[in-house]
């Protein structure tokens, strides 16, 4: 191979791909799908091919094939053998419920760790999180709530500390993100958890009702963005706190950045708040829009 190929680091490739440095490695020690050179000090470089490799890894995720038939496909040099299934959903939920049902923290948990590792979060939320809901959600009687309370327990202690893990190699600034839902909310969590997995340095606010008090937080250029998540309307106390953000990021708005400070596609991050509202249903993002000036 040529030696004046270009090398990537893993936090590189990381922020290309988007699948975090975890499951690059879970990718590498468990199923053997990319082998990466070493450094002298044994720290991981990879090369262009790496890189496709992983993006084609990705798009047979998105199609529902799982990590297992990846490898299969790697080996064979071929995708016609495998086909998608029509409901994608990860092998692993299945094992999840059965010990969700059994009230078995341990192996529920371990199920979830290796999820975490093994896939990119938005697969993790399309093919694990959001079908074992709705199966919860299709239980009748107590033992829905009685389920449900070990899964929420079980996916906010994982967020958390995925999202600890991930601020620590933040570069982007810092985000504030407030979530409007009822304390605990699974998905404000999981927002919170992918800006983290973006670049940021994720401040949770958990249930917050009274937005008045983050003005002069947020005024004094502690934070580069802010992220509102709710499942429901904002209350009209609420919209007028926004909108008052909004002026607050329109003054700011005018100091100049360098072009080494912008983000490709988004606003630019010094002197600024970008203000972004994540309006969702309890599944599917309405989409993110500005508050509009009253």
């Amino acid at each position: 191979m040529d030696s004046k190929e270009k090398r990537y680091a893993i936090r590189e490739v990381s922020a290309i791909t988007g699948v975090k440095p975890v499951t690059l490695r879970a990718w590498q020690r468990r199923y053997h799908l990319i082998e990466p050179q070493r450094t002298e000090k044994g720290h991981r470089l990879y090369s262009e091919r790496d890189i496709e490799l992983i993006q084609q890894i990705q798009n047979w995720l998105v199609k529902g094939i799982s990590i297992g038939n990846v490898a299969h496909l790697l080996q064979t040099a071929g995708s016609s053998e495998v086909q998608p299934p029509h409901s994608p959903v990860l092998e692993e939920c299945e094992t999840f419920l059965a010990a969700l049902a059994q009230l078995n923290r341990g192996k529920a948990e371990t199920v979830v760790i290796s999820v975490l590792k093994t896939y990119p979060l938005e697969i993790v939320r399309q093919q694990f999180i959001i079908p074992a809901d709705e199966a919860l959600s299709r239980m009748k009687g107590s033992q829905q709530s009685i389920q449900r309370g070990l899964f929420q327990a079980i996916m906010v202690g994982q967020f958390a500390w995925m999202m600890t893990s991930a601020n620590r190699a933040s570069h982007l600034g810092k985000c504030l993100c407030v979530s409007l839902d009822a304390v605990g909310s699974l998905w404000a969590w999981l927002r919170a958890l992918q800006i983290a997995e973006q670049g940021y340095f994720a401040v949770f606010l958990d249930g917050v009702e009274e937005l008045s008090g983050l003005i002069d937080h947020v005024s004094g250029g502690t934070f580069q963005r802010i992220d509102f998540f709710s499942n429901r309307a904002p209350t009209k106390k609420q919209r007028q706190v926004m909108t008052q953000l909004e002026k607050l990021q329109g003054q700011t708005s005018e100091t100049e950045t360098s072009a080494g400070q912008m983000l490709a596609g988004q606003t630019p991050l010094a002197g600024q708040t970008p203000l972004v509202i994540s309006c969702a249903g309890l599944l599917q993002q309405f989409g993110e829009q500005e508050v509009e000036s009253e």
